[in-house]
């Protein structure tokens, strides 16, 4: 009974545990992401916008019916003899085809802007999955670190215990001070303290990736390590980067697809100071008759082509006209900001993955020392030769 209990244990929690890989992490970020999905949706809306700006340019079926009734008073000259008041009734019907022929550039100006949009929204759905992609990687990598960082601590930990537990028969033996035992369990404190942190940092960062992953609360992650390749420098060649990132990037590419959409906004705001025309053809009554079955025995085919023009309007069209434009000239600045921060970014990261793959080689030569010192430091401290302070 007690081998089953204990199969039973080992069963449930092997169901509740997931061992992950790096990789594995980031599809599951993009597969199951809030924002994604978000941005997903958003992309979708775009291509309707795109399908019902085309739409705008063919032609549309309409039906018109309309049933009044009302009161007919007949007048008369003679004062004080009273009105003919009788009841007016009347039903219209038609249905027509109307197809616009020139809008001012209404219809082209809406299908480049919503084309622009599109690509804004492709752009902005890349966009997503890169933060996404980064920031799964920024907190897988901070669980290694911590686990690691935890690893370190508890292996200090018992270290100094030891140290502890042999420095109690020192002081036993008079060998050492009080003062030496004291700076040791302070150090013990301090150290239970840090471990504490580094727990509760290491349980906040895997709740935080579980969240994102979309990884029930009650499961086990294990996550497994990653090695950086080396030599980063060789693979990165700045001048092609940098050609690549200004026209290539995500920013430079929603830079242009912004401007692209405030030209296409003039475009529409400069067809308010045109003309509109359409074509139309309609069947039926085009005026209400006092009896139903005249109305259907009056319809009528009708055709031609429909002009509007807002002739007048104190300027407000003119107004719009130069706002649109001042938007187009903002955006054509803002792509050039984009451009001169791109070449910045580029630059600096260059700089700073120089300045890494250096410090990583200092690392290095210090850790060496570091090993030496402490190794010197173990047998000077086991001979004597220096306190329990200056070591620890």
């Amino acid at each position: 009974m007690k081998k089953l209990l204990v199969l039973l244990v080992v069963l449930s929690t092997a169901a509740f545990s997931r061992e992950l890989t790096l990789e594995q992490a980031i599809d599951l970020g993009l597969n199951n992401g809030k924002s994604i999905k978000t941005s997903e949706i958003s992309k979708e809306n775009a291509d309707l916008n795109v399908r019902r700006a085309f739409k705008l340019a063919l032609p549309k079926v309409t039906y018109n019916g309309k049933y009044e009734k009302s009161e007919h008073e007949t007048r008369s000259m003679f004062v004080g003899e009273r009105s003919n008041v009788e009841e007016k009734s009347g039903y219209s019907q038609s249905i027509g085809v109307y197809q616009p022929l020139f809008k001012g550039g209404a219809i082209t100006g809406g299908i480049l802007g919503a084309e622009a949009s599109k690509s804004m929204a492709n752009i902005y759905y890349l966009t997503e999955k890169r933060d996404v992609r980064m920031n799964i990687i920024e907190n897988y990598s901070k669980i290694i670190n911590d686990q690691r960082d935890l690893e370190v601590l508890k292996a200090s930990m018992d270290e100094l215990q030891e140290r502890y537990k042999k420095q109690k028969e020192q002081l036993a033996l008079r060998i050492i001070t009080k003062a030496d035992l004291l700076k040791t369990e302070f150090n013990i404190l301090e150290l239970e303290s840090q471990i504490t942190g580094k727990k509760t940092d290491l349980q906040i960062s895997k709740k935080d990736l579980k969240l994102k992953l979309m990884i029930p609360e009650n499961e086990t992650i294990t996550l497994q390590e990653f090695s950086v390749p080396e030599n980063l420098l060789k693979e990165i060649h700045f001048k092609t980067d940098l050609s690549q990132a200004l026209t290539n990037s995500l920013s430079a590419k929603l830079a242009g697809n912004k401007v692209k959409y405030a030209r296409a906004e003039k475009m529409v705001s400069r067809s308010s100071l045109l003309p509109e025309i359409d074509a139309f053809a309609t069947y039926g009554t085009s005026r209400e008759s006092h009896n139903f079955n005249e109305s259907f025995d009056n319809a009528e085919w009708r055709g031609g082509i429909k002009v509007k023009w807002d002739v007048f309007n104190f300027g407000s069209g003119i107004d719009e006209y130069n706002v649109a434009q001042n938007n187009e000239n903002i955006e054509n600045l803002n792509k050039k900001i984009t451009e001169d921060n791109i070449k910045l970014s580029v630059t600096r990261n260059y700089r700073e993955v120089i300045r890494l793959e250096q410090l990583k080689e200092s690392r290095k030569k210090a850790l060496a020392a570091s090993d030496e010192n402490f190794a010197i430091d173990t047998e000077r401290y086991n001979a004597g030769l220096i306190s329990t302070v200056d070591f620890l």
